[in-house]
């Protein structure tokens, strides 16, 4: 019943997708979902990840802001985290805040800057000395993007955040430490679900992963139950050692009953074999978030 529900949800996706272009569509969601919110569009993620043994090195995202007024409705920024430690999440605490004033105009007319958070930072604002943690932990980190009439919006606001393919609005991330990388060889076996914004899996789900060869590895479809062709499908990752981020391609479109092609962007554990990608179902769906962590 659950396959028969996607199947139909998909064919009808489908029919609206291909009713109208893609331009006309961007320009419909702009309209519809801007005046109502903010949109803090991932340009780049300069550096993913936290070195263990240099506090002083940063995690950095470089984003675009667009409102009703161009992003000039935009007052500050504040940045949350979260330490996770052994997997279980402690209190959330507010970093630092980052005024709309240090961004400056970008080629498309809109606002653009660095949003970054170094080690020693968020150590000292969560209280954490050496001891208190090591390579197999890592940070949540969650973006609330404050207007200048007082509204506030984040990854918490259901509805307020553009999913469209030129928008990339998670309002959230996570940061781990970086471990150097011989190859990808970490990222092979037994794999669980921590999330599936998608919802082929859920939470607890096995999911099979292989390594391929140098910086490449796999995430095999064998356990995908929505999908006809398990056996033949998988979504190949490739990794940039330097920095742990990660891109994504399948091998062959999803067949749902009708083929969807997916790719992704992300980063890895480099200590940890854990993955995070953010999906693309290419005309359906932008900013699916899969998170597995090595068993």
């Amino acid at each position: 019943m659950k396959n028969l529900k996607k199947y139909i949800y998909l064919l009808t996706l489908s029919i609206l997708f291909f009713s109208c272009s893609s331009e006309e569509k961007l320009v419909e969601e702009v309209l519809a979902t801007t005046p109502n919110g903010v949109v803090l569009r991932t340009i780049s993620v300069n550096s993913s990840t936290f070195d263990f043994f240099d506090p002083a090195k940063e995690w950095s995202v470089t984003l675009e802001v667009q409102d009703a007024e161009n992003g000039e409705l935009l007052s500050e920024i504040d940045i949350y985290m979260t330490f996770i430690n052994d997997g279980i999440g402690e209190n959330e605490t507010l970093v630092k805040t980052v005024s709309a004033s240090t961004f400056s105009t970008g080629p498309f007319g809109l606002p653009r800057g660095d949003i970054s958070i170094s080690l020693s930072e968020a150590l000292n604002a969560l209280g954490l000395q050496n001891g208190d943690y090591d390579s197999a932990d890592s940070f949540n980190i969650r973006l609330a993007a404050k207007l200048t009439d007082g509204r506030e919006f984040t990854n918490r606001a259901a509805g307020t955040v553009l999913n469209g393919s030129f928008f990339n609005s998670p309002f959230a991330y996570s940061a781990q430490f970086f471990c150097e990388l011989a190859d990808a060889s970490l990222f092979d076996g037994n794999y669980t679900v921590v999330e599936d914004v998608w919802v082929d899996y859920v939470p607890g789900d096995v999911v099979p992963v292989q390594f391929v060869s140098n910086f490449t590895f796999r995430i095999l479809s064998t356990n995908n139950p929505f999908i006809a062709n398990t056996g033949t499908s998988y979504m190949e990752v490739t990794i940039d050692p330097s920095t742990g981020s990660a891109t994504m391609k399948v091998n062959e479109p999803f067949d749902y009953g009708i083929p969807i092609d997916v790719i992704g962007v992300g980063s890895v554990g480099t200590c940890t074999g854990s993955i995070t990608l953010n999906l693309e179902f290419v005309g359906f769906a932008t900013n699916q978030t899969f998170i597995l962590v090595k068993n």
